[in-house]
């Protein structure tokens, strides 16, 4: 598909759990072996927290979250109380991969209304916990690209997946599969009809177009 990497958050709960407890969450997808043959694979990294930022990390504007104040002499400083319950977070979170590098996003949907409340508040905590917990986590800004450039550099037997992602649910009564794919025979029936529907309308509209040229 032109590219060697993809990042993706809808994978099914059950799987999800799975792949977690296993350290499965990366893992190298073959699809449609039989055909496309094993050189045809590309590297999958499933998101950890959605593509949502950490618990109490999300910055912007409409978030309830507070920010990351590094200055001692404000009222409102909050540095090591949000240092330790970040790293609480990322202490849990490494323990689902293979390699000690971690791809962490900030945000959400419709979360960067107020770029510079955002960026702002991403620079103190980058100061803040590289000054204070740079012998466990360095941070930096980093893009998709820099991150499969690290992980490569692991020495790491990568799972291996051949079949698709469905069927997906985010419960376990939340099916999303009939989003594509359920009905099958009523989604045929429904393209046939509509084809005719069109095909008669045309033909009613060129019909009523040469009684009108007739009458004049």
């Amino acid at each position: 598909m032109g590219f060697d990497a993809w990042f993706f958050a809808r994978l099914d709960y059950a799987d999800k759990e799975r792949r977690m407890n296993e350290k499965e969450l990366e893992f190298i997808w073959m699809p449609n072996e039989q055909s496309l043959g094993s050189d045809v694979n590309i590297f999958t990294h499933v998101l950890y927290r959605h593509y949502s930022s950490p618990d109490g990390f999300g910055f912007d504007t409409d978030s309830n979250d507070q920010q990351w104040i590094n200055d001692i002499t404000s009222e409102d400083f909050n540095a090591p109380a949000e240092a330790e319950y970040l790293k609480s977070q990322l202490d849990e979170r490494i323990d689902h991969y293979l390699t000690d590098d971690m791809f962490v996003l900030i945000g959400d949907d419709f979360r960067y209304v107020n770029a510079y409340q955002n960026y702002m508040n991403i620079d103190n905590m980058i100061e803040y916990m590289n000054a204070n917990y740079n012998d466990t986590y360095h941070f930096k800004y980093a893009t998709p690209s820099n991150y499969v450039d690290a992980v490569a550099k692991h020495n790491v037997s990568w799972p291996t997946k051949y079949d698709d992602m469905f069927p997906y649910s985010d419960n376990p009564d939340g099916y999303w599969t009939g989003y594509f794919s359920s009905r099958a025979n009523d989604k045929e029936l429904i393209r046939k009809t509509s084809h005719q529907m069109h095909a008669s309308t045309q033909l009613y509209s060129e019909k009523a177009l040469d009684i009108s040229l007739q009458s004049e």
